[in-house]
Protein backbone atom coordinates (compact mmCIF):
# COMPACT_ATOMS: atom_id res chain seq x y z
CA UNK A 1 0.00 0.00 0.00
CA UNK A 2 1.74 3.16 -0.65
CA UNK A 3 1.13 6.20 0.97
CA UNK A 4 -0.94 8.37 -1.51
CA UNK A 5 -3.26 5.66 -1.35
CA UNK A 6 -3.19 5.68 2.72
CA UNK A 7 -3.16 9.60 2.83
CA UNK A 8 -6.00 9.44 0.36
CA UNK A 9 -8.37 6.81 2.46
CA UNK A 10 -7.86 9.31 5.58
CA UNK A 11 -8.96 12.39 3.55
CA UNK A 12 -11.70 10.48 2.26
CA UNK A 13 -12.54 9.58 5.75
CA UNK A 14 -12.30 12.86 6.90
CA UNK A 15 -14.33 14.01 4.68
CA UNK A 16 -17.22 11.54 5.08
CA UNK A 17 -17.07 12.02 9.06
CA UNK A 18 -16.74 16.02 8.20
CA UNK A 19 -20.04 15.65 6.07
CA UNK A 20 -22.84 14.91 8.77
CA UNK A 21 -22.01 18.21 11.41
CA UNK A 22 -21.33 20.62 8.12
CA UNK A 23 -23.93 20.07 6.38
CA UNK A 24 -26.70 20.58 9.25
CA UNK A 25 -24.73 23.95 10.40
CA UNK A 26 -25.13 24.94 6.66
CA UNK A 27 -28.74 24.49 6.61
CA UNK A 28 -30.25 25.62 10.33
CA UNK A 29 -27.33 28.53 11.25
CA UNK A 30 -29.90 31.36 9.23
CA UNK A 31 -33.07 29.54 11.06
CA UNK A 32 -34.74 30.43 14.01
CA UNK A 33 -34.60 27.53 16.34
CA UNK A 34 -37.51 27.01 19.00
CA UNK A 35 -36.64 26.87 22.74
CA UNK A 36 -38.35 23.54 23.03
CA UNK A 37 -36.43 22.14 20.37
CA UNK A 38 -33.34 23.36 21.50
CA UNK A 39 -33.89 22.16 24.74
CA UNK A 40 -35.39 18.70 23.61
CA UNK A 41 -31.48 18.93 21.80
CA UNK A 42 -29.90 18.87 25.24
CA UNK A 43 -30.60 15.23 26.07
CA UNK A 44 -29.39 13.62 22.84
CA UNK A 45 -25.52 13.59 24.35
CA UNK A 46 -26.82 12.01 27.79
CA UNK A 47 -28.91 9.82 26.21
CA UNK A 48 -26.22 8.06 23.78
CA UNK A 49 -23.91 8.14 26.53
CA UNK A 50 -26.33 6.36 29.04
CA UNK A 51 -26.91 3.50 25.85
CA UNK A 52 -23.41 2.77 25.05
CA UNK A 53 -22.49 2.44 28.44
CA UNK A 54 -26.03 0.37 29.36
CA UNK A 55 -25.23 -1.74 26.52
CA UNK A 56 -21.70 -2.53 27.71
CA UNK A 57 -22.41 -3.25 31.08
CA UNK A 58 -25.50 -5.29 31.07
CA UNK A 59 -24.71 -7.35 28.11
CA UNK A 60 -21.97 -10.37 29.15
CA UNK A 61 -20.89 -12.80 26.78
CA UNK A 62 -23.52 -11.48 24.04
CA UNK A 63 -26.30 -12.16 26.37
CA UNK A 64 -28.57 -9.28 28.91
CA UNK A 65 -27.15 -10.95 31.90
CA UNK A 66 -27.71 -8.63 35.54
CA UNK A 67 -26.46 -11.54 37.53
CA UNK A 68 -23.55 -10.52 39.77
CA UNK A 69 -21.95 -13.28 40.08
CA UNK A 70 -21.98 -14.08 36.34
CA UNK A 71 -21.51 -10.50 34.66
CA UNK A 72 -18.30 -9.22 36.37
CA UNK A 73 -19.28 -5.65 35.10
CA UNK A 74 -21.98 -5.24 37.48
CA UNK A 75 -19.52 -4.64 40.37
CA UNK A 76 -17.07 -1.98 39.52
CA UNK A 77 -19.92 -0.32 37.81
CA UNK A 78 -21.58 -0.02 41.55
CA UNK A 79 -18.41 1.52 42.79
CA UNK A 80 -18.15 3.97 39.77
CA UNK A 81 -21.88 4.83 40.77
CA UNK A 82 -20.88 5.55 44.12
CA UNK A 83 -17.62 7.64 43.67
CA UNK A 84 -19.49 9.60 41.04
CA UNK A 85 -22.33 10.65 43.24
CA UNK A 86 -19.81 10.94 46.11
CA UNK A 87 -17.51 13.24 44.32
CA UNK A 88 -18.74 14.34 41.45
CA UNK A 89 -15.89 14.30 39.77
CA UNK A 90 -15.35 12.70 36.50
CA UNK A 91 -11.68 11.77 37.08
CA UNK A 92 -11.83 9.93 40.00
CA UNK A 93 -15.16 8.25 38.52
CA UNK A 94 -12.78 7.44 35.28
CA UNK A 95 -9.75 6.19 37.66
CA UNK A 96 -12.22 3.92 39.80
CA UNK A 97 -13.85 2.34 36.73
CA UNK A 98 -11.04 1.68 35.28
CA UNK A 99 -9.24 0.18 38.31
CA UNK A 100 -11.94 -2.19 38.67
CA UNK A 101 -12.27 -3.50 35.12
CA UNK A 102 -8.69 -4.35 35.69
CA UNK A 103 -9.23 -6.07 38.68
CA UNK A 104 -12.22 -7.88 37.71
CA UNK A 105 -9.52 -9.18 34.31
CA UNK A 106 -6.91 -9.93 37.08
CA UNK A 107 -9.21 -12.23 38.60
CA UNK A 108 -11.29 -13.59 36.48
Amino acid sequence: MSDYYLIAIIIGMAVVTYIPRLLPMMLLSRKEISPSFNRWMTYIPVSIFAALVASDVFFWEDTFNINIFENGKLIPTVFVLLVAYKTKSLLWSMVVGIGGITVMWLFM
